[in-house]
């Protein structure tokens, strides 16, 4: 987000034309009280800045001075950024001074070849022509590129590189998050997706209004998350005046089946009138109707309902919360990067945790005494007449919208370092009665379960509802296993032990990667035989030379016998350091084979 929050711990952001550095953060302390921006004033902002872009498909990043100046013929612009999708194709979105600027631009646009069989249709995505002809001489500015390869995820390997070189587990958490965090063009690019959308829909619907919402808004995106979408036609209460005699006539839908007759539309028009959809697929028996489809120009993955508000103000609660301690969701993305690797979350739906839920669990321990984060019923009890929301099935969204009402001794009370939270998250979830106990971050405190379901955690807005229904008692097991696993690792580390695996990348690494760390460690090096030392560069290899040079690589009888003594006596310290009490002989051997796993 490009806005500054006055924080006691704030974060400004500053772009960068580097590749493997797209923010850099500089954070002060400071006593001034806190300004907070609202989250609509937020989703007014970007929803502005979509109305006056235009994304454009270019040759390449060497088109821009071509583009700029072709196109500050007709309109003054602000800025582009440069990317490129999946398949190499190159894109600039331009952002103009007003609305009006982008106007006279699209007036100047033609369709494509009168022959071809298709309809032209106004969009705010088009491509840049080559010049007929001779070439236009290009117009004198001094302008650059804002941002060049913005969508570019930065690679796993450098990304390691950088954790390694960090001094802090605190500082490998908060650069985990500025590395891979929603950056500002790809937030733009929901908004320009979303624009597209209502340009086209707008014919068919009163006051139509397409509005990103989930990981995309919230604050706890990461690049490359999918984009979901609300269509919505609220009329404004101008619109439903009484004392107007002309009331247009409306079609009313039949069979009580509103929503998806709505998506089943929808889904016809990105077939046929949306310019980048594909691969689209109606989901109309669902409890909340969707349409997915991928969007090519910009790589995102849609998901597309109906008038389904209360995934908004969720989207809006998530966000409000993580303004309030910007430490959240730093904490929360580094937590679901773990969770991925260790097999708790996985891409499909099924009987395992998503994301939404490991957010709440992250939310409800930072809601602990002392509380860095405010129970939702304090924000309820603050709501004025003007933050009342009901949303689709008379859904109770009502909290309080403006955080400068929010007394400062309801919040932040926390000083710890993102190091020590994230140790005592899993420290608590080790020992936190899952059994009984159900989460809920409405009161902040554990309550009694209401049924016998593995794991319940309360929605916040449909507090009838578990969000965690899904997940079977043998996830909810390893979910147990997996913190504790989790916490011994981190007290490894705050103990000052520093090996390839240390801090976050024990947590974050694939088990495959750390498979072959291991075995390309020291300890298995008589293993291992580098074919340089057995062949020559320019000679055929000979059958007695291998021999001799492969003989100086294996390792006696008793240089292995000390190996094994070595790792057993490290087991059997473990073992007598583990404090941890278990109810039954399976969990405990269980544990002791994932820690006799990580010793090895």
């Amino acid at each position: 987000m490009s806005v500054l929050f006055q924080t006691r711990k704030y974060l400004f952001r500053k772009p960068f034309n580097n590749t493997f550095c797209k923010y850099v953060f500089l954070r002060k302390n400071s006593d001034v009280p806190r300004k907070f921006v609202t989250f609509d004033e937020i989703v007014t902002q970007r929803r502005l800045e979509a109305q006056r872009s235009l994304v454009v498909q270019v040759n390449s990043d060497s088109s821009f001075n071509e583009l700029y100046s072709y196109c500050s013929k007709y309109a003054s612009i602000n800025d582009i950024h440069h990317y490129k999708n999946s398949g190499g194709e190159h894109f600039m979105l331009i952002e103009f001074e007003s609305e009006d600027n982008l106007k006279e631009v699209l007036k100047s646009c033609s369709a494509h070849n009168k022959d071809h069989d298709m309809i032209s249709v106004q969009s705010p995505f088009v491509w840049f022509r080559a010049a007929a002809g001779k070439k236009e001489k290009l117009v004198a500015h001094e302008k650059n590129l804002a941002v060049k390869n913005g969508l570019e995820i930065i690679n796993e390997d450098v990304l390691y590189q950088e954790l390694m070189n960090c001094d802090t587990v605190s500082d490998q958490i908060q650069l985990m998050y500025d590395r891979t965090t929603l950056n500002d063009l790809g937030i733009r690019l929901r908004y320009m997706v979303a624009r597209q959308l209502e340009v086209i829909f707008s014919s068919l619907y009163s006051n139509v209004r397409v509005q990103p919402f989930g990981s995309s808004v919230n604050g706890f995106g990461r690049m490359g998350c999918d984009l979901d979408l609300i269509l919505t036609n609220t009329l404004t209460e101008e619109m439903s005046e009484g004392g107007r005699r002309l009331v247009f006539q409306e079609k009313r839908c039949e069979g009580g089946r509103g929503a998806a007759r709505h998506v089943e539309l929808a889904g016809a028009l990105l077939e046929l009138r949306v310019p980048g959809a594909a691969r689209v697929v109606r989901v109309l028996h669902a409890r909340v109707p969707i349409v997915k489809y991928a969007h090519l120009y910009t790589d995102l993955h849609c998901d597309l309902c109906y008038n389904n508000l209360s995934g908004a103000h969720m989207s809006e609660l998530l966000w409000q919360l993580g303004a309030l301690a910007p430490r959240a969701r730093a904490l929360a993305v580094l937590v679901r990067r773990w969770a991925a690797r260790a097999g708790l979350t996985h891409a499909q739906p099924g009987r395992w945790l998503t994301n939404f839920p490991l957010t709440l669990l992250v939310l409800f321990f930072l809601q602990q005494r002392p509380a860095l984060l405010p129970p939702l019923d304090l924000l309820v009890r603050y709501a004025r007449k003007e933050d009342v929301r009901i949303a689709e099935e008379n859904i109770n969204c009502t909290f309080l919208r403006d955080l400068n009402k929010l007394p400062p001794e309801s919040y932040g009370q926390n000083d710890d370092d993102l190091e020590t939270l994230l140790f005592k998250f899993f420290e608590f979830y080790s020992q936190f009665d899952f059994e009984d106990k159900a989460i809920s971050i409405n009161v902040g405190k554990a309550i009694r379960k209401p049924n016998s379901l593995p794991l319940y955690i309360v929605n916040p807005l449909e507090q009838s509802l578990n969000v965690s229904r899904n997940v079977s008692y043998e996830e909810c097991e390893r979910l147990k296993l997996e913190v504790r696993n989790a916490a011994w690792h981190l007290e490894s580390c705050l103990e000052g032990k520093r090996a390839d695996d240390w801090g976050i990348l024990g947590l974050i690494e694939s088990k495959s990667s750390r498979g072959l760390k291991k075995l390309l460690r020291v300890g298995n090096s008589h293993r291992l035989v580098s074919m340089k030392d057995i062949f020559n560069d320019d000679d055929e290899p000979a059958v007695e030379g291998i021999r001799a040079k492969l003989q100086k690589y294996v390792k006696n009888d008793k240089e292995v016998e000390d190996s094994i003594k070595e790792m057993k006596s490290e087991m059997i310290k473990e073992k007598k350091s583990d404090q941890i009490t278990f109810k039954n002989t399976q969990t405990k051997n269980e544990v002791y084979r994932i820690r006799r796993d990580k010793i090895v």
